[in-house]
């Protein structure tokens, strides 16, 4: 015997148009998957406290000072010296060529371990420096000369050994360094390496001022990371 269908009745609750009802479930399905944003969100609706800490991003700030050799400039073969007489706070403390392999060579200036999840590294690096551009204007030999080294520095930002960002020549004597990049990084940890590059020693350099003159120097700097989240 053929089953007999109930007659049916639409009762509280029930879906009467099931097509209907899936395609207003799938836009807001689609609307939750990566599109949640401020234009589909109340203001405040979503409070600090219900987003668990370092949950989206982690910064790290590390600051650091110098703590590398400085020299007092010769008063007798540097072009600080005056004339001969006392020459008291006319004098510069730096670093030398000496100190940085004869210039060319990348010296670093910072290196920092940073534990990242996958996703975006954001580096900030911030100083301040001096260059000594003119380093030729005294003839050790005797008297003046109108021979002069015009010097610049630039700085780089690697990544596990790699560059992710190098900076254009700096010439002025005194200035402020400020280097920013964003990177993708997996998950795990990664080493940061700020370094410096000095303009190469002429061979006049080396006679007149390889060890006794400072060149350039930059006092500490604050490195800041920010590891956003993929």
């Amino acid at each position: 015997m053929a089953y007999k269908w109930d007659a049916g009745f639409v009762e509280n609750l029930d879906i009467v148009d099931g097509r209907q009802n899936d395609n207003a479930l799938n836009n807001f399905v689609n609307a939750v998957n990566g599109g949640l944003d401020r234009e589909n969100l109340p203001v405040d609706c979503i409070q600090p406290s219900q987003i668990v800490p370092q949950n989206v991003a982690k910064c790290t700030v590390t600051r650091n000072k110098y703590n590398g050799i400085t020299t007092r400039a010769d008063t007798a073969t540097s072009y600080w010296w005056s004339g001969g007489w006392n020459t008291r706070g006319n004098g510069i403390c730096g670093i030398t060529y000496s100190s940085m392999q004869g210039g060319q060579t990348n010296v670093t200036a910072h290196s920092e371990q940073v534990s990242c999840e996958e996703g975006m590294l954001s580096i900030t690096w911030k100083c301040q420096h001096w260059i000594n551009s003119h380093l030729t204007v005294y003839n050790a030999g005797g008297g003046f000369t109108d021979r002069y080294s015009l010097k610049s520095v630039y700085w780089i930002i690697k990544v596990d050994g790699n560059i992710v960002y190098s900076s254009a020549s700096y010439w002025a004597n005194w200035g402020n360094v400020l280097l920013e990049c964003a990177v993708p990084i997996s998950k795990g940890n990664h080493e940061v390496r700020i370094e410096y590059n000095f303009a190469n020693a002429t061979d006049r350099d080396y006679a007149i001022l390889y060890s006794n003159t400072p060149v350039y120097h930059w006092w500490g700097g604050t490195l800041f990371t920010t590891n956003r989240f993929r």
